[in-house]
């Protein structure tokens, strides 16, 4: 996901209110697995898929921790229809929650609005009309035709927007590490693992002090991750880090509660931006998005 550098100037506007204890809402993107460089899966890499899943699923269990995996419908389609449906299956079977990624995971800037709400009504195709529709790449729509009537579809099919505050371009430190793996380059993959894990850590900090310059309090998080294999590897290593920062998992439907979340969306952007970055912008708060933290330049080279 493109990450989106707003300079937004006005007054702090906080909420303020009481202290919160740190809460956070898991979700992964992209299942039944996200293939690098947004391609399309083949039936034989199925057993791959498997491994993957089972080993994010078999870890959010053994920690008790609630989350919501987003779903791209051609993708399970592509995978094999016995292959994928038993993934998401497999999700549903551990009481973990899923959502409407749309149908084929496109970008929503080039599509007409007919043709999105096409793309919303056929990710129910394997997994039914769900609480939650995240957009792909997190792009809400960019004219103010485009994201206000898809907003009101979404509405009218009983959709919640899946938000997410956290981010850590999983996907850029996922593709230095299938490369290594692929060359046996054991040396690297320890390092790509280790970096991925000190990212994650930094960017935990940076949303949380993010929230409370632009909200006066850090509200339930929702931690934004992809279904791949560094996460198959490492989840259990990031759930450890939001332990360590004294972070309580919540369902994305508890954390969505809090009053944060009915702040209205009403940015208009071909970028995809974090909450905070929309709710700077919506409430006229100064926000220099120049000052997140980058991976480091060797992972994205």
């Amino acid at each position: 996901m493109k990450r989106l550098r707003w300079l937004v100037v006005g007054c702090a506007l906080g909420m303020g209110g009481p202290p919160r204890d740190h809460a956070v809402a898991i979700t992964i993107d992209d299942l039944p697995y996200a293939t690098g460089g947004d391609r399309a899966p083949s039936p034989s890499e199925s057993p791959y898929a498997d491994s993957i899943n089972r080993a994010i699923i078999a870890a959010l269990v053994r920690r008790h921790v609630p989350a919501t995996g987003f779903v791209i419908q051609l993708r399970a389609e592509q995978l094999g229809d016995t292959a994928g449906a038993r993934i998401l299956r497999e999700w549903t079977e551990a009481g973990l929650d899923l959502g409407n990624h749309s149908y084929s995971h496109p970008d929503f800037n080039q599509l007409s609005v007919e043709r999105i709400k096409d793309e919303i009504t056929r990710g129910e195709t394997g997994i039914g009309r769900r609480r939650f529709f995240r957009f792909p790449f997190n792009r809400t729509g960019d004219t103010r035709d485009k994201h206000d009537s898809i907003a009101a579809f979404l509405s009218q099919r009983g959709y919640h927007v899946a938000t997410c505050t956290i981010e850590n371009e999983d996907w850029v430190f996922n593709n230095a590490y299938i490369r290594a793996l692929a060359r046996g380059d054991t040396t690297t993959v320890a390092r790509v693992r280790a970096a991925y894990l000190e990212y994650t850590k930094t960017e935990i900090a940076y949303y949380a002090s993010l929230s409370r310059q632009v909200l006066g309090y850090e509200p339930p998080q929702v931690m934004l991750l992809h279904d791949n294999k560094l996460n198959a590897d490492e989840i259990g290593s990031v759930l450890s880090l939001f332990e360590q920062a004294h972070y309580r998992f919540v369902t994305l439907q508890a954390a969505q509660a809090d009053p944060a979340y009915q702040i209205p969306d009403t940015v208009v952007t071909k970028d995809g931006p974090m909450w905070e970055y929309r709710w700077a912008r919506s409430r006229h708060i100064m926000v220099n998005g120049s000052l997140e933290p980058e991976p480091p330049a060797w992972i994205t080279e």
